[in-house]
This record gives C-alpha cells, structure tokens and sequence, in this order.
C-alpha cells in the first residue's frame, strides 16, 4: 500500500528572499509513516487546484510571523510580532479545500492559532503584557527542552484513558487561544488555564487536531510526541481509504 502524502508550507519573513521549514517536521512525519511534501507560499488558485489532488493530509507549520490579527476582527497589539498576509492568504485557501473535503489536518504551534481563528476563534495576541503568568510560554534555547505540563482530557485524540493524565511539552509562542474556534474542543491545558491542544468535535467526520507545542522537537525522544504524529498519519490513511 502506498504510504499517505503529506504537505506542509515553508516559512519565509517579510525581509527574506527565500523559503525554509525545519527538518524536524519532514522527519517526524516520515518515522510516523507519511511521505512529507513541503508547500511553497503560493496564494494563487491555480497552484493550489494543481497540488492539492496530490496530497493526502494536510500540517500546518509553526513559524516566526503572527497572524494577522484583523483575521479575527481586532486591532494590531504593540507587541504584536510580524505578519505575512501570504502565509495567511495560503493556510486559508488549503483550510478551505481540507474543510470541503473532510482531508485530515494537524496545526503545530502557529497553525493550531490559525486552525481556531479560521473556524471563528480568537486569540490573545501577546501572553506576557496581556495575560501575565508563572508559566514560561515562550521558553529561550532549546526548544527540544521541555518547558512545562499539561493536562489532558481523558478519552480524547491525545489521551485514550479514562483518566486524566499530564505530558511535559516544550514551549515557544507568546500568542494564546482567546475564543475558542466553533466545533473545536479543548483536549490540553497548561496550569495557568491556557488551551494548549484542541481536537474536532466530530473527530470521526473530521480530523483535525492543533498543539500549541512544537512535538517535532521532542519525537526522536518522547512517544507521547510521536504518537501525536502517528495518529495524524493513521488517520490520514483511513480517510484515504474511505
């Protein structure tokens, strides 16, 4: 059987002339089973109808620029970080097809921010001056270092106890869910009440699936992250399958 393909954007700053994406994503999704294809920022409708029949799930990157905040219908914070309207114009054209056609996604870090506001969320656009806590968010070097706990809710795409139970995850983003994206439920949470995790409500219809973490960072040596990527992948094939 041939193995699901996987695409996942770059990433570029408004000052850079080229693209880029961590090795760590195509590794991880290769391990769990997938075929990484990575995406260029192309907000042209013809690119995106001639690559999308290709791909068989879809990752939204982390990366170093914010969402746009008009995006949510608010006005630029002052610690706001940059945008890059072209990121933001892509990741909605594929969430439209992914969301048309019930294509599995996972948002890592800065696609999990994007993933709630396309679904009619908010966010808060800067944890340290907005929402001040004892939970390092945005932790220094290295992001391979873990940063802080979460809870998981029981039974759900992250934990299939019964009980409660906690993970330690790495930490790099200063921007937090505000409002909750419809049809999104809340599966993770750090101490201080932040969402770190969310999952579909109709799981079963659609997979999709956010962290606020980086589990490409942490899989080569934590199963809890690669299993994150696994279940992405397994879900992938079964939608692939029909």
């Amino acid at each position: 059987m041939s193995k699901p393909v996987i695409g996942i954007q770059m990433q570029k700053l408004p000052e850079q002339f080229y693209y880029r994406l961590s090795y760590k994503y195509t590794e991880a999704i290769y391990a769990a089973g997938g075929i990484p294809v990575m995406l260029p920022l192309i907000a042209e409708q013809d690119y995106v109808d001639h690559i999308w029949p290709l791909l068989d799930g879809l990752i939204l990157s982390g990366c170093q620029t914010d969402l746009d905040p008009k995006r949510y219908g608010e006005a630029p914070h002052a610690k706001l970080g940059p945008v890059n309207e072209t990121r933001d114009r892509f990741d909605w054209m594929l969430l439209e097809r992914a969301h048309a056609e019930h294509v599995p996604v996972l948002g890592i870090c800065r696609g999990f921010q994007t993933l709630n506001v396309y679904r009619g969320g908010t966010l808060i656009q800067d944890l340290p001056s907005q929402q001040p806590s004892e939970i390092k968010h945005s932790i220094e070097e290295p992001p391979e270092a873990f940063a802080h706990e979460v809870r998981l809710a029981p039974q759900t795409v992250l934990n299939h106890a019964a009980v409660e139970k906690t993970a330690q995850v790495n930490s790099l983003h200063h921007q937090a869910v505000k409002k909750l994206g419809k049809g999104l439920a809340p599966v993770a949470w750090a101490e201080d009440g932040v969402i770190e995790a969310f999952q579909s409500e109709d799981l079963a219809q659609h997979h999709v699936v956010g962290v606020q973490w980086h589990p490409e960072r942490l899989w080569q040596a934590d199963d809890f992250s690669l299993s994150i990527f696994k279940n992405f992948i397994a879900a992938v094939v079964a939608h692939k399958q029909g």
